[in-house]
């Protein structure tokens, strides 16, 4: 018995309103492409303010031009991703690490004002 690999999911568009991408997953399922959703407006504690609230689609890398073209003809209301670059899937670690270089960055700036306090403190 041979096991495929599920096929990789890539961003399709960005929603600033989260019910607008329930409706766009919605649109995309009733035609028979599975959707996505990403997002902190879809967590526990549900921010709807701002950029906090952007939603992400997600589809398969094999249905994204079907996608494309089909959130182009409902005129959704939200940045399509036209890019030939690809988005990794959610949950993964290329879709996660993304902002782990400038997480690295802060902790080593917060370390180094540390160390720095501590020194004037000794000399002073």
């Amino acid at each position: 018995m041979t096991s495929r690999a599920p096929a990789p999911f890539v961003r399709l568009a960005t929603l600033a309103d989260p019910a607008a991408a329930d409706l766009c997953a919605a649109l995309l399922r009733s035609v028979g492409i599975e959707s996505r959703l990403r997002g902190e407006s879809l967590g526990p504690y549900r921010l709807t303010i701002g950029e906090m609230a952007a939603t992400e689609v997600w589809v398969p890398a094999a249905q994204l031009d079907d996608a494309r073209d089909l959130l182009e003809e409902a005129e959704v209301p939200g940045e399509i991703d036209t890019s030939p670059r690809r988005g990794a899937e959610p949950g993964s670690a290329a879709g996660t690490g993304a902002g782990l270089g400038a997480w690295w960055a802060a902790v080593a700036l917060g370390m180094l004002a540390l160390l720095a306090w501590r020194l004037l403190s000794r000399l002073l």
